[in-house]
């Protein structure tokens, strides 16, 4: 089998450890803490719903290398399957889901699988269709289309617990040790959810429910806690928005962001958010922009992209907070997607052809962190 990008990356690491417990030992016989380092970044792209083309694509952010077709490649030739949604790295595994073939798909870090984990409801002969992850402790989360959230033991491979949730859940995310699903309702137009269902990420028992504006969809925390949450609005009268969710007492503050539609949201470095803002002018054509968020102040702090790019037709939004990379992908729906790259001083880093349609993620592969339980 041909090696990938991040195989590669993987034997130089190896080698860095290896040669950290030679025989002068400055750690006296203790596992040496090893740094947590970026070695390479999988690009996911959904595929056409209902074509069976989804892949993902390894890159590495040093070379500028890129590797198509990674899980074809190190499966024989089989098919990653209907309408890829999310990735996550967490220890020594990749964790795909695959939501319209109701599957996750887990890895190792060069995309051979491990192991299929496909779920069902209580009474139900149908697989639930997975939708996104979060990590916590030595667990992997994710929501499931259909009104769950469920928790995967990252030894036995298994989904170990399963919560009823709101309908359609989109991201998930742990703040202040709960454990927050985005409840959508997208599938219930025009009467779009209006909450967050907050659990318990050990029990997995439902403790509350915050309401939010319509159709939440994205979250993310911050480095204090906090919980943000873009509700996407009913794309008619009620317009998408930024809200702040304290985690000690789940109250709700909208924030009012003159001039700005959020689409998108990801982590930066210390108290930077990342945002794409995304509308349409009176001839329907998008107009999009990108921002740099404060969290300290609560405020817009600049732009994202300050070299004068133009990035066009945003669909996804992720970020690689060991390297400062900021990664945005473009899809017109019928041709491979681009891959924006942009460094920390906001300026273009690269710009690639993604390999398939609709990149939804970019997913850092990083060594020296997380182990699995």
């Amino acid at each position: 089998m041909k090696r990938t990008l991040l195989r590669l990356a993987i034997i130089a690491g190896a080698v860095l450890i290896m040669s950290s417990s030679s025989c002068l030992d400055p750690n006296n016989g203790k596992e040496p803490e090893i740094p947590l380092t970026t070695i390479g970044t999988y690009i996911l792209n959904n595929g056409n719903f209902g074509s069976n083309d989804a892949n993902f694509t390894a890159y590495n952010p040093y070379t500028k290398e890129l590797n198509y077709n990674i899980f074809e490649r190190s499966n024989e030739g089989r098919k990653l399957g209907d309408t890829a949604q999310d990735m996550i790295a967490f220890g020594s595994k990749i964790y795909i889901a695959v939501y319209n073939s109701g599957v996750i798909f887990v890895t190792d870090l060069e995309g051979k699988v491990i192991k299929e984990i496909k779920t069902k409801a209580t009474g139900s002969a149908a697989n639930l269709s997975p939708r996104f992850f979060t990590t916590w402790e030595n667990y992997v989360y994710v929501t499931f289309y259909e009104g769950y959230a469920g928790k995967i033991d990252t030894t036995s491979l298994t989904v170990t617990a399963l919560a009823k949730v709101g309908d359609n859940p989109e991201q998930i995310k742990i703040a202040g040790e709960k454990l927050y699903v985005a409840n959508s309702g997208g599938m219930n137009y025009p009467n779009y959810g209006k909450t967050l269902s907050v659990l318990n990420p050990v029990t997995m028992d439902v403790m509350s429910e915050v309401k939010v504006s319509d159709n939440p969809v994205y979250l993310e925390s911050d480095s204090r806690g906090n919980l943000y949450v873009i509700s996407m609005g009913n794309y008619n009268d009620v317009p998408s928005c930024l809200q702040i969710v304290n985690p000690n007492n789940d109250s709700v503050q909208k924030l009012e962001l003159e001039g700005i539609t959020p689409t998108f949201i990801a982590k930066g470095p210390g108290n930077a958010l990342y945002l794409v803002s995304s509308s349409y002018d009176a001839n329907w054509n998008l107009i999009a922009d990108y921002y740099i968020f404060d969290t300290n102040k609560k405020e817009i702090y600049g732009k994202l992209i300050k070299d004068g790019t133009r990035v066009e037709n945003p669909y996804s939004l992720s970020a690689d907070t060991l390297l400062t990379l900021i990664y945005i992908g473009t899809s017109d729906y019928v041709t491979n997607g681009q891959m924006y790259v942009i460094d920390a001083f906001g300026q273009m880093y690269h710009a690639f052809d993604t390999g398939g349609l609709n990149p939804i993620t970019a997913c850092p592969v990083t060594a020296g962190g997380q182990k699995d339980k």
